[in-house]
Order: structure tokens, then sequence, then C-alpha cells
């Protein structure tokens, strides 16, 4: 699989916004591939923004969600209940004109579209002396002068999707709240295979991961590091002949020594088509563990951002990496660091030493999402005057992906040697 985008998005509201009822509104989505496959059991993250007025009106609210697709490639959430980035759902002022709801998935934009009453929300305006509650069900509306009005089985309420996880309590990655087994259960010493041909004696270890002894020292040996202009020094790794830089690239100037822009503005940042970096949230301990995060026009400056004698790698290259460590299914989990990830961390055993982590990505209009939970980097390959790509990997799952976005995006860079 080469991409994650969605290309079929289904859209159902059925909840009730007052002061008395609990706050959301259901959302459900079929997500698919680029070949109308359905995207099944797959990492998906959305992100919510209401406007105002219009598709391009005033931000009144914003919230994300790190979600499964189900075997049907389907994910539900209710938006209200997510992480808040902007604004207070409870405070979003309804009655006053059209609500817009935009929904991107990573830094994939999904489309807007006017937010409509259902015909329960309509009845509640219109009734004499309006509703007082919603049972917790969510299947009954109680009125205010005494009456009720029972909701047909198709609120969402009533069909709540099942949370797949390892419901085996014997397993060391046991889920409590699962509902459906998935499969997934490790049992602690249980044999196993960690793809890796340079190991023996597979077994899930004491972290839950799968791990075997080492035959020697294998195709990956240490390489001889490199320093960048600003004297930070990266160690490396050789795999298979390619020596590949160990953390994530934080220089601030280009090989000739001119400075690389930053401190940009959300404004600045979406119009800029000149090269800038910046740091996650502006922190410096973000910067330390993750490295800094460039546009595409950086990491594609003829003044060269690598350090002399290093390139970005092309997408041939990254394909080539992705081929060595086992296909796209392992790849992943071999190249990503055990720390640093948000839990839990699936198939991590950076057998190859590549030591991938996950230092997220600035939007192309600003605001920054899922450090800790996704490693996005680019390659070389340009896909249209405003498209660039480069390799993705998850937290929540050990599979090497790649993402084709725009080239305002920012994203993380490792420096392969010439």
């Amino acid at each position: 699989m080469k991409t994650f985008f969605t290309l079929s998005l289904h859209l159902l509201i059925t909840s009730f916004l007052c002061a008395q009822a609990p706050q959301g509104i259901p959302y459900q989505a079929v997500m698919r591939n680029a070949d109308g496959t359905v995207m099944a059991s797959s990492a998906v993250d959305l992100t919510f923004m209401i406007h105002d007025g219009s598709a391009t009106g005033t931000l009144v609210y914003q919230e994300s969600h790190s979600l499964t697709s189900n075997a049907q490639g389907l994910v539900s959430c209710v938006v209200g209940n997510g992480v808040v980035s902007q604004g207070n759902f409870a405070n979003i002022n309804w009655g006053n004109g059209a609500k817009f709801l935009h929904v991107m998935m990573g830094t994939t934009d999904l489309g807007t579209q006017q937010m409509l009453s259902v015909p329960y929300a309509l009845h509640s305006a219109s009734a004499a002396n309006g509703f007082s509650s919603v049972s917790q069900t969510g299947d009954t509306l109680h009125m205010a002068n005494g009456n009720f009005i029972i909701v047909p089985g198709i609120s969402a309420a009533n069909f709540p999707p099942a949370i797949l996880g390892c419901t085996n309590a014997q397993a060391c990655n046991y889920n409590a709240a699962a509902t459906q087994d998935d499969g997934s259960c490790l049992i602690q010493g249980a044999s196993c295979n960690d793809g890796n041909a340079n190991t023996t004696n597979d077994v899930i270890n004491a972290n839950c991961q799968c791990a075997g002894t080492a035959i020697g020292n294998g195709v990956f040996i240490p390489g001889n590091g490199v320093t960048d202009i600003d004297g930070t020094v990266y160690t490396s790794i050789i795999i298979n002949g390619q020596e590949w830089m160990q953390q994530n690239l934080a220089v601030t100037k280009y090989r000739n020594g001119d400075p690389i822009p930053t401190g940009l503005s959300d404004a600045t940042w979406s119009s800029t088509t000149s090269g800038a970096y910046a740091i996650y949230n502006n922190d410096a301990a973000n910067n330390a563990t993750y490295g800094k995060l460039y546009n595409w026009y950086a990491v594609s400056d003829s003044r060269g951002l690598c350090p002399t004698g290093w390139h970005l790698p092309s997408g041939a290259e990254c394909a080539t990496l992705e081929t060595n460590l086992g296909g796209s299914y392992v790849a992943g989990g071999k190249m990503k660091s055990t720390t640093g990830w948000n839990l839990p961390n699936t198939g991590a055993t950076n057998s190859s030493g590549f030591t991938a982590l996950p230092g997220g990505y600035r939007y192309s209009y600003g605001p920054y999402n899922n450090i800790g939970s996704h490693g996005y980097w680019w390659s070389s390959n340009e896909d249209s005057s405003s498209v660039a790509s480069g390799p993705t990997l998850f937290s929540s799952d050990s599979w090497f992906y790649y993402t084709s976005t725009y080239k305002q995006v920012g994203f993380s860079v490792r420096c392969v040697r010439d």
C-alpha cells in the first residue's frame, strides 16, 4: 500500500445541540484508498474544523481524533469529544448563521459542507416548550412540557462501533476497553518471526515486542556519521550499502552559510514559496528530540540543506530502504525507535538501527499536529508544481507508507550519504 488517502466520505449527523443535552455530532466515514478499495483496519487521523457563515468563514472550533477503521473501512467518532485545539464546542452559537464542517485526514483536505438541522432538532425548535434533555442512550427526547419523543433505531448512540483490540487478559497487549478481538494478542515468551533474517530464536519479549538474538552484524553496521554547518553531530547506520543519518536534521543554515528563515506566522508559512523551517510548537525540547520541520522549498533549495557529501533521498532510495527491510508491511517497525513514540508503538524493534522518531508536521496553513504518533520525512520526489512526497511511519502499526502533500507542509528530514 503506497497511500492512505480516502476517496469516499459519508457524513451522519443525528445529535441534538442544546444546553441540557450531551453535546456532540456523531460522524461516520468510509475510508478508501486511491484504487477504490476500503482502508480496512487502518490508522486514520481526522481533524474537524467548524467555520461560521461560509466554507471559508471564521474558524470557531477545531479538534482532532486518532481512529482505527473497521474491516469495512468505517470510522466513527463524535465531533465535540476530540482533542480540542481551538474554541469551545459548548460555546458555539448555532442559532447565529450557517455553520460549515471542514474535515482533513492528516494533511489531506476531505472537503467542507454546510451543517443542516435534522428533523428532531427542527421539531424541538418549534415545540411549544422546547425539549429538556436527551436520554443517556440517545433514543428518547424529553420535552419541557412532560411529553417525550422516541428516536428510531438509526441513532448512532444505539449502535456504538466495535472497539478493536486484544481481548485475552493473559496477553501483554491486552486492551480492557476492546469489545472485539482483532487477532493482535501477543503472549510473552511465545515464538514469533520478527522478519529479520539476521536474528534467531525470535520470541515476544518483556516489552511485548517480537525480537531475537542477532547473528553477527548482519547487513546493518555503524557508519562514520557527519557534522552539519551548525556543528551538530549526527551518527549514522549503513543498511545494505546505504548510509543514513540516525537523527532528524536540525540545521539552521544552508551549506553556503545562508540562514534558513524561521519564526514564520501561520499566514506567512502558508503563503511562502521560499525555504523555511519551524520547531514544533516553538518548543526547544521538541527540537532537541525530534529535530526541525522544513517545507519542501528548503529541502529542494540549490544551496543544499544536507551536509556536504550527503543529500535528500530520492523516492527510489526510499523504496530501496523499504525493500532492504522486508517490504512495506514490516519495514516501518524495523525503522522505528523503541522510545520517543506514543504507545502502543506497534511492531517497533529498530532492528535496522535507523532510529526513526515521530516529529509530527506543520500544516500548510500553519498549525502543528501528531508529534509522538506520526513521522513524516521529505524525499526529493516532486509530484507536481505544488505537491511533493516522502516516507511516513505511524505509532499504530509497522507499515512503511508514502505521503504526498502540499509543499508548504513542514516535514522532518533524514539525509543519506552521496
